[in-house]
């Protein structure tokens, strides 16, 4: 066992074949907590499989739609403790190889049974829709996707499943879907990462992988998305969080939030040039149950 949350066995996976599942990874508590939740962003699946086609409690379109994904902030302060997660940035920054690292994405998806929609997806990387450009893998550079299983993932609950890296490399990077009929060997050599509620999946975003239909009758699977990546790397992104901060879940989150966690967000570091007399006072002023003190401690010390 190294320092950090990983052994070298997951670490030289992720590093190798592009990913790994870490097994109740989550604390039991926190996860418990942020369970709890779900009931208040998505119906169950007795109200989805009673309700209109594709319809679940309140309205709520279950199709594979990026807009039907609720975003951090959450209502559920559990769910928004859990996106951030201290043991989620300590993994970001043992397979990033650095502590500056930031959150780039934040969601919850589920899929329920019922056939509409299926959920097969044909194998394919992240990178499109995460990166301006193409992924660099060496640190600095490299960044890394996480699905944390909010409930169990097994073969009936639409397991992701994914395709080693050293069978892939050989791949023209402009191809970010593979057909069925040009690469029906990698569609033979997939896996499915399933895994007990509380583990995560953690991969990289040039990992060719793909969604499953979920085949089992009255289960439902709940995932948390987050994404992590390098500070001063703009050509990367997915979420923006300053366009939700004039939210009431944004102002909710922000007191009850430790300095790491705000950090990881993008909020300016104690010590950094940004805080001065006048942003320490608006700042405090803007959130007004925020503890500013390690802010203020640490101008302080600098001025002095």
């Amino acid at each position: 066992m190294t320092d950090g949350p990983l052994d070298d066995r997951h670490r030289d996976q992720w590093h190798t074949d592009g990913w790994c599942v870490l097994d109740e990874f989550i604390p039991a508590a926190d996860l418990d907590a942020a369970r709890a939740e779900l009931a208040t962003v998505f119906p169950t699946v007795d109200q989805v499989l009673g309700g209109p086609t594709g319809t679940g409690s309140g309205g709520f379109d279950v199709s594979w739609d990026s807009s039907t994904k609720p975003k951090f902030p959450f209502e559920g302060a559990a769910l928004n403790r859990l996106t951030v997660h201290d043991r989620l940035i300590d993994l970001a920054q043992d397979l990033l190889g650095t502590e500056q690292v930031r959150l780039y994405q934040g969601m919850v998806t589920a899929k329920y049974p019922g056939g509409s929609p299926d959920y097969e997806q044909l194998l394919h990387v992240d990178y499109g829709n995460h990166t301006l450009v193409v992924p660099r893998t060496d640190t600095g550079y490299q960044h890394l996707e996480v699905f944390v299983y909010l409930s169990d993932v097994h073969e009936g609950t639409a397991p992701t499943r994914v395709v080693s890296r050293r069978l892939t490399g050989d791949i023209p990077v402009e191809r970010t879907y593979l057909s069925l009929d040009e690469y029906a060997s990698l569609y033979g050599a997939e896996v499915p990462a399933t895994g007990p509620a509380g583990s995560v999946l953690a991969y990289r975003p040039d990992v060719f992988h793909r969604g499953t239909a979920l085949t089992s009758p009255d289960e439902a699977r709940y995932l948390l998305h987050v994404a992590f990546k390098p500070v001063d790397t703009d050509w990367l992104g997915f979420h923006t969080w300053p366009v939700e901060a004039e939210g009431l879940a944004w102002h909710r989150f922000v007191p009850q939030a430790t300095v790491r966690q705000l950090t990881v967000l993008g909020f300016p570091a104690p010590g950094h040039p940004y805080w001065n007399d006048a942003t320490l006072a608006g700042v405090a002023a803007r959130y007004p149950g925020l503890d500013m003190a390690p802010w203020r401690d640490a101008a302080d010390h600098a001025g002095s």
